[in-house]
């Protein structure tokens, strides 16, 4: 039997609904995002959509099944039949769900496949040929140490790492990238990030030969990192300042919504690794990695901090 949600705050619903509209545009262009699926589930259940967050769990589900992630596929079929008991196709896969775990009948038995561990984003292998940068690993915060404490090593940006996959793949003339990068790297120097971060991606696209639409969806084909239209969003100040101005103002990364134990995040630059290290210290959340184009993210940035009434 359903059980009715209590009822959402206006303010907060129309976040969660704005939250739906763009997750269900993500999973459109990729049908197997198991994260976004997550959230999408998540934020359905949260408004009392539940014919909805059912279909979305049952395609996780599948998802996870497929992928050999048995674990994760029988603690979603499950979470069905508490709510549809007499789903005979249900109780159907979790007897396939439960021979992959236990093959011979065997309790203690589970395949290396559904050994669970976070997705990480390795940015060691960032030049490899099919890197995988999405993360949604749980943060942990070094014991007794609360965040202002934290101390964090930022001493590289990301943008030399870009800059080589951006001139491996072909994606800027060798010539232009490493101009672009040298002027990059004076301007973030001489802010000392307490300003707005220069962005190696706009500072290439100002070049006449380059197309800076073109460049963007160069680097999400190959990288596989997930993109938000983070000009589309209605995004919290408070959400924002979550974070400290050296990563928000000095690295271009911005937290953008949270929906339950899990805080999205938008990043200028997907290699930037000692910034994404920095966030997961501070936040003690489930995080999920998204790109932005830099000009998006310093809007959302400018408004949070109103620093146009600074100049």
């Amino acid at each position: 039997m359903m059980t009715a949600q209590p009822p959402v705050p206006n303010e907060e619903l129309d976040q969660i609904l704005q939250t739906i509209e763009m997750f269900e545009v993500i999973l459109q262009s990729n049908p197997h995002d198991c994260q976004s699926m997550e959230i999408l589930k998540d934020a359905y259940w949260k408004i009392g959509r539940q014919k909805e967050a059912l279909t979305v769990t049952r395609k996780l589900a599948d998802t996870y099944y497929a992928l050999g992630q048995y674990s994760s596929a029988l603690l979603e079929y499950e979470g069905i039949l508490q709510k549809e008991p007499d789903s005979a196709d249900v109780v159907a896969m979790l007897g396939e769900v439960e021979s992959k775990l236990h093959p011979g009948g065997r309790s203690d038995t589970v395949s290396d496949s559904d050994t669970l561990s976070p997705i990480s984003l390795d940015f060691g292998a960032v030049i490899a040929d099919d890197p995988t940068l999405i993360a949604t690993s749980a943060t942990v915060k070094p014991d007794g140490t609360d965040a202002a404490g934290i101390r964090l090593k930022l001493d590289n940006d990301g943008n030399e790492p870009l800059a080589k996959f951006l001139i491996q793949h072909k994606l800027a003339d060798e010539g232009l990238v490493r101009n672009a990068l040298d002027r990059v790297n004076k301007l973030n120097r001489a802010s000392g990030g307490q300003a707005l971060a220069a962005s190696l991606i706009d500072e290439i696209s100002r070049a006449d030969a380059v197309n800076g639409e073109a460049l963007l969806c160069g680097i999400l084909d190959r990288s596989k990192f997930a993109y938000i239209p983070l000009d589309c969003y209605d995004v919290d100040r408070q959400i924002v300042k979550m974070l400290p101005e050296t990563l928000t103002l000095g690295r271009l990364i911005v937290p953008f919504d949270l929906i339950s134990r899990t805080i999205m995040v938008a990043m200028a630059n997907p290699f930037d690794a000692q910034g994404k290290e920095a966030v997961q210290q501070l936040l003690d959340y489930n995080i999920q990695w998204h790109l932005a184009t830099p000009s998006s993210i310093s809007k959302v940035l400018r408004d949070s901090y109103r620093l146009d009434s600074r100049d």
